[in-house]
């Protein structure tokens, strides 16, 4: 009964048996015992829970916190809504801690203060859960939409797999009824006709398919490496690539001819550009596949903030303990106040009543509060001080056992609040030397790329100057060669023209040893302005390959009979060895060839003094289709130093000066052989002993021909077009070269009238109607074309036939003046055979006109039809309707761009499809733009591509009305 009073009632029972003075005293102790027990119900009801509160609240911040990078690795619906059950079980949570929190919170402000940023990080995880489920939704439709086109483009590969497999087996069919007609003789055109068929069709479809296939291949490749891309530029990139494999696989879908199978790929191809769209487009695959990027650049942005956010509350909530902290420590000290006040009373009450209250007075009050409250306080202070390592009994059953437990509780919550600050410390410590290490490094690279841009940048620049200090300097180097080829080549013409024109004449035996030593020098100096040219043209790229078919073994006797008069005049003997395995003839630059033996063989004459020069042709490897042959040209000369030897192939070099002056020469011709020998795959190398010999070979690959071509070629170069006699108007203002090309055409029978300019021209042909006009282009006043304009125009002749004659020869130039309306070009210094067959080239387009050629073979239609069936040969018409027209637009488009050589491809192509469906008007029209595609002017070829569209239209509608009758009963075959 007595343990329900607690303290103070047993007290009270003891001190009734003391005197007053004993009870006044026990009265006052238990009033001061009271107050103590206030101030330890403040502690233990606020101080204490506040500071587990909000250490609890701190916890719950962290784990929110590690949210932002779990929310933002999720890579599924269902890990998504994983993560944002945490999420709101953990919102749940904080938001009632901070209830907590605000209700015992010592500091609102603080407290506010934490509250606002956990609602910014719980809106920011909001945002960055939003993001999320945007990256996913825009991932997954990018997958199916590059699902969709890889397996779109799986099944258009497979398609074309299967054409091929079709166009071989067509191409095997017919192949195997080529045997058949290859036999019989009088179905050998029809072979012919299904040769044609094979390459034209059934080979080239095989090509495009092949095409097909790859391009589809490439489409499933780039969709893989879209998945891949992590950039912008990459994505563009991807995006182009991709594009312009679609084109080209519409086309090539286009192109198939069963109709099922085109169909079936034009929609396979609509899955393919339905997944990929416009370029970039939000719907493409590759819109999707840049918003994914920018979501994740988006996640990252919000990631830093979520970062930063926490550093912040991190603080807060360390100002919140730390407030708590200083509350609890003050409360302990105002309880321990009360303490030593009660123990002074209680001393004071004890040495009172220490008579009156006997021995129970002293060992209850002794041992059984005194000593415990002693305890108790000690603890305390030690708490106070930092000492977490007290341990206070809690034996008993009253208050002091109370107090015992909150203190065991307080102790045990700062130990656990202390190991916490030690762990927060730590990781700060840690984040803020990773935050340095990492601004260290991102400094040291930002220093290196600027030290690079720098390095970049100078570079570029110096470039930039020494490319434009290059150009400049090829511009003036080729503006000198054409101004010094023109100022050269006019005064060349007449000192030449005059020379041959006075060798024609009665001459005495010294004068003609003269003129011959005149011809001779003049020769020489064209040589050497031909040489510098010629390397002029090699160093500029202008070099044209023109392969033939030639004699090899001729070639060289040629040169070697050319150059054996000057070897006999110095007294040496030329030989000659030619291997008798060497082929009949070869196909190659006979030209290029030639002139680099030419070359050596003139090199090694003039730096020989006595002995001999001997030319080796041998073979060096004798394959089926080919050879390779070595030509050597051998002297007993002065030799080349081997110091030097590498030397001479430089241009303008020679040994010495003084070789320069014995021998004379401009140091070019070992410079253009050897590059002349680089365009035509050969090597040309030296050996030599100084004051013995020199021998240079040139090691050459050569393809064999038929031995038959020569003679075929032959014929059709000794054909010289000749015609009557023409009036010529010759207009030069150059005096040496007008009276030279006149009296050349006088002497040919020809009428002549000679102007010097322009304006005297226009005015000659009042009385003097011209058959052609012979004039040079750089006229004074109104140039050559302008001339040519005016005198076309006046005369109402706009085929006037003109021979255009320049000192400017390079290659550029030629093709200007014939793109400008000229009809043929004769360059100076003049030949007279090059300008009389020019003029009577000319002549020959007064020609009559030769009957025009029907525009269908019907008997050879009709021949096909039995042999090849009705149903192959309007196949065969049906692949020419779907080529012919399109051929003809790339005529028109190549004669637009001024590309030559892929408008006589087309030509040569058209000329094949004519004869195989028997269309003779055509023929004859394609073969003609073919012969004149790479000379005539633009204007003239564009009328011969308008003729052979004529030709194919006038041949499909006679080819139609052939089989509406073939298909009349009342018509009979």
């Amino acid at each position: 009964m007595l343990h329900r009073f607690g303290i103070g009632g047993r007290l009270f029972l003891a001190f009734l048996c003391i005197t007053g003075l004993s009870l006044t005293s026990g009265l006052v102790s238990w009033l001061i015992l009271r107050n103590i027990a206030d101030a330890q119900a403040v502690v233990n009801a606020q101080a204490l829970p506040a500071v587990a509160v909000t250490q609890r609240t701190a916890e719950l911040s962290a784990k929110l916190i590690a949210t932002a990078p779990a929310l933002a690795a999720v890579r599924s619906r269902e890990e998504l809504l994983a993560e944002q059950a945490k999420l709101t079980t953990l919102s749940q949570e904080i938001v009632k801690s901070l209830a907590e929190v605000r209700r015992l919170s010592i500091d609102p402000k603080l407290v506010e203060a934490f509250a606002g940023s956990v609602e910014k990080m719980l809106a920011n995880l909001k945002q960055n859960n939003e993001l999320v489920r945007q990256r996913l939704d825009e991932d997954k439709a990018y997958r199916d939409g590059a699902d969709a086109a890889a397996a779109a483009a799986q099944q258009i590969l497979l398609l074309s797999e299967t054409l091929i497999s079709n166009a071989s087996a067509g191409a095997s069919a017919v192949t195997a009824n080529l045997y058949g007609l290859i036999g019989d003789p009088a179905r050998r055109e029809d072979a012919y006709i299904a040769l044609d068929r094979l390459i034209e069709h059934d080979i080239y479809l095989m090509e495009r398919m092949y095409e097909l296939r790859h391009r589809s291949a490439q489409i499933s490749l780039l969709a893989n490496r879209l998945g891949r891309a992590e950039t912008k530029a990459e994505i563009n990139e991807i995006s182009n690539i991709f594009q312009d494999h679609v084109k080209v696989i519409r086309r090539r879908i286009l192109s198939i001819d069963d109709p099922v199978r085109r169909k079936q790929g034009l929609e396979l191809f609509a899955s393919i550009e339905a997944a990929a769209g416009e370029v970039p487009v939000a719907g493409s695959i590759f819109g999707r596949r840049q918003h994914v990027v920018d979501l994740a650049s988006s996640l990252d942005a919000m990631a830093q903030a979520n970062r930063d956010l926490a550093v912040t509350q991190n603080q807060v909530a360390r100002n919140i303990l730390d407030r708590s902290d200083e509350f609890a420590r003050t409360t302990a000290e105002r309880a321990d106040n009360a303490v030593r006040i009660g123990v002074v009373v209680l001393v004071a009450t004890l040495l009172g009543a220490v008579l009156a209250s006997g021995a129970i007075v002293w060992f209850y009050v002794e041992r059984n509060l005194v000593r415990r409250l002693s305890g108790l306080s000690r603890a305390m202070q030690r708490l106070t001080a930092g000492d977490l390592d007290v341990t206070v009994t809690d034996d008993g059953d009253d208050e002091l056992r109370t107090m015992a437990v909150a203190v065991n509780q307080f102790r045990d919550e700062s130990r656990r609040r202390l190991e916490l600050e030690q762990e927060r410390e730590r990781i700060t410590d840690e984040l803020r030397r990773h935050r340095e290490e990492l601004q260290q490094l991102v400094e040291e690279q930002t220093e290196q790329i600027r030290l690079a841009n720098k390095r970049l940048r100078q570079e570029a620049v110096e470039h930039d100057e020494a490319r434009a200090r290059a150009e400049q300097a090829s511009s003036a180097k080729s503006a000198f060669l054409a101004t010094m080829s023109h100022e050269i080549r006019t005064p060349m013409t007449g000192m030449l023209g005059m020379i041959r024109l006075l060798a024609d004449s009665k001459l005495g035996p010294k004068q003609r040893e003269h003129l011959t030593v005149a011809a001779s020098s003049g020769e020489a100096l064209l040589g050497i302005l031909n040489a510098i040219l010629d390397y002029s043209k090699v160093e500029t790229g202008n070099v044209v390959i023109d392969k033939i078919d030639f004699d090899l073994a001729k070639l060289v006797r040629g040169v070697v009979m050319f150059m054996r008069p000057m070897a006999a005049e110095k007294g040496l003997d030329l030989r000659l060895v030619v291997d008798r395995k060497l082929a009949r003839a070869f196909n190659a630059d006979a030209g290029k060839i030639r002139q680099i033996l030419f070359n050596l063989v003139s090199n090694a004459i003039k730096f020989t003094e006595h002995g001999h020069v001997l030319v080796e042709v041998m073979v060096a490897a004798n394959r089926k289709q080919s050879q390779t042959v070595h030509l050597a040209v051998s002297d007993s000369g002065i030799g080349i130093a081997p110091e030097r030897q590498d030397d001479v192939f430089q241009p303008f070099t020679q040994m010495d000066a003084s070789i320069t002056r014995r021998f004379g020469g401009s140091g070019l011709g070992l410079a253009i052989s050897r590059e002349f020998a680089r365009l035509v795959d050969a090597e040309l190398t030296v050996a030599s002993q100084p004051g013995k010999e020199s021998t240079f070979r040139l090691e050459i690959p050569l393809q064999k021909v038929a031995a038959g071509t020569l003679s075929a070629s032959g014929q059709r170069r000794a054909r010289r077009p000749s015609g009557a006699a023409q009036a010529i108007l010759v207009v030069e203002d150059d005096d040496a070269t007008r009276m030279v090309a006149t009296e050349v055409l006088e002497r040919a029978g020809h009428r002549v009238r000679a102007v010097n300019s322009g304006y005297l021209a226009l005015e000659a042909i009042d009385d003097f109607r011209p058959d052609v006009v012979v004039m040079d282009v750089s006229l004074p006043g109104i140039d050559g074309i302008e001339t040519m304009s005016r005198l076309r125009s006046k005369l109402s002749a706009p085929d006037l036939p003109v021979v255009a004659m320049s000192a400017h020869v390079f290659r550029t130039d030629i093709e200007r003046y014939l793109d400008a309306g000229v009809d043929a070009f004769v360059a100076k210094p003049i030949v007279h055979e090059q300008l009389l067959d020019a003029v009577a080239s000319l002549g020959l387009m007064t020609a009559p006109a030769k009957p025009v050629a029907a525009a269908i073979d019907i008997v050879a239609c009709r021949a096909d039809m039995d042999a090849l069936g009705p149903e192959t040969v309007r196949h065969l018409h049906r692949i020419a309707r779907d080529n012919l027209p399109r051929r003809f637009k790339s005529m028109r488009e190549a004669l637009a761009a001024g590309d030559r050589e892929i408008l006589r491809d087309l030509a040569h192509a058209t000329r094949s499809t004519a004869g195989s469906i028997g269309f003779p008007r055509l023929l004859e029209e394609a073969e003609a733009l073919e012969a004149a595609a790479a000379r005539s002017p633009a204007a003239k070829l564009g009328a011969m591509v308008k003729a052979c569209e004529k030709a194919y239209a006038d041949g499909s509608r006679q080819w139609e009305a052939m089989l509406d009758e073939a298909a009349d009963p009342a018509h009979p075959a």
